[in-house]
């Protein structure tokens, strides 16, 4: 297990306590403004036992009963004869625009790819931060089918971004399993501040992944210094020994950074907590089981020179560099991070799942799928060697 030592930055989890209220100075105050309030309550006594009666009754208090009563019975009216249609009227508890969940997405389902023809060869890491995926974003069918479709591409996706009921998420394999994949699934418990909780998860294809067991863990944060705690997993190949090369084995650090603190040069960024998160979990995995491939993922917030600590990391990069990864395609967003010089089963392939493009949808209804776009990156299945490593090599873009 992994836990972060550095000094407390900011104040820990959960409400702030209610400040003492000022004790016996507040109580005397309180009299002494009783006693000025009863003088001033028999001053308008005897002001209005002096009012005439008609002063209590202004003619102007019916001015609005009757203009309401009025624009009642005219719209009444409009209802009536058809020139209204309250089913277009939406009726909310609050100023937020209509989210996915309350509007349906009107995307056609689509089919899932057929589980088979993937790479002996490669495999696929992802990851991909779903908006406010909940169970009833995960309950329209098109926007279901396409979140499947796109997930089931690849071997493994790390998931931001996920509610904490984790509900989903459990829709989500179900409809996976329907179109004939075997996928695997862990998600994180509940992480983040009081009022602004999510869940991590990952999804693996069974067949071809596996989850190493007892590896599942999210990395302890007592002085509060990340909003969102990482999720961390370790996994291997399901390919066997073959002319002496080695199943691939490897470590994953799900992130998701809070937005608002991002910023450089921030006493609170948390680009300046994850170098620790990466470096931690690369230590411990290596003490543990030797492991050195480590892979930091996910939903950052920043472009490559906002990495600020996490970018100084020596050999580390950004597989996708500075790749516009939201849905509008106007900002860099999420991040796949690995030392190129033990992570040498990188091929130098990554690339980007186009909503639009693939499904021949709207941007609007892209949106509503997630406001980022799933990033890739492709590995060998097997252990590189250090003397035939790749991942220093030049990148190509890839497409799925």
């Amino acid at each position: 297990m992994v836990k972060l030592l550095k000094s407390k930055r900011r104040s820990g989890k959960g409400k702030k306590e209610n400040a003492p209220n000022g004790g016996g100075h507040e109580s005397g105050g309180g009299q002494e403004a009783g006693r000025q309030g009863n003088a001033n309550d028999a001053a308008q006594k005897t002001k209005t036992a002096h009012r005439p009666a008609k002063a209590h009754i202004p003619l102007t208090r019916y001015i609005g009963p009757l203009v309401s009563v009025a624009g009642f019975v005219y719209v009444l009216g409009m209802v009536v004869t058809g020139r209204v249609d309250l089913s277009a009227i939406h009726i909310g508890s609050g100023t937020k625009a209509a989210s996915a969940a309350s509007v349906s997405s009107s995307i056609k389902p689509v089919s899932l790819p057929v589980p088979t023809g993937k790479s002996t060869e490669t495999m696929s890491l992802a990851t991909f931060s779903i908006q406010n995926f909940d169970s009833s974003k995960a309950q329209d069918a098109g926007v279901l089918s396409v979140l499947a479709s796109v997930i089931s591409r690849v071997d493994i996706v790390a998931v931001q971004g996920v509610s904490k009921d984790g509900k989903a998420i459990k829709l989500l394999m179900e409809k996976l399993a329907v179109a004939g994949g075997h996928f695997g699934s862990q998600v994180s418990p509940p992480v983040g501040r009081e009022g602004d909780m999510q869940c991590f998860a990952f999804i693996w294809d069974e067949t071809r992944i596996q989850l190493t067991p007892g590896s599942v863990f999210v990395v302890q944060d007592p002085a509060d210094r990340m909003h969102f705690e990482p999720m961390v997993a370790s996994f291997e190949t399901r390919f066997g020994a073959v002319g002496g090369r080695s199943p691939f084995r490897f470590t994953v650090i799900n992130a998701h950074a809070n937005p608002s603190e991002v910023k450089a040069g921030s006493a609170t960024n948390e680009m300046n907590v994850l170098d620790d998160v990466f470096q931690s979990v690369r230590q411990y995995g290596y003490q543990k089981n030797g492991e050195e491939d480590c892979i930091l993922l996910g939903n950052l917030g920043v472009n490559t020179a906002g990495l600020g600590e996490l970018g100084k990391i020596p050999n580390v990069i950004s597989v996708g560099g500075d790749s516009l990864t939201d849905t509008l395609q106007t900002r860099t967003l999420d991040h796949i991070l690995i030392d190129k010089t033990t992570t040498r089963e990188y091929t130098g392939r990554f690339g980007l799942v186009d909503l639009q493009r693939q499904f021949g949808i709207t941007q609007k209804q892209a949106l509503m799928v997630s406001d980022h776009l799933m990033l890739w990156a492709e590995f060998s299945v097997y252990e590189v060697p250090a003397y035939n490593g790749v991942a220093a090599g030049v990148r190509t873009r890839g497409r799925y």
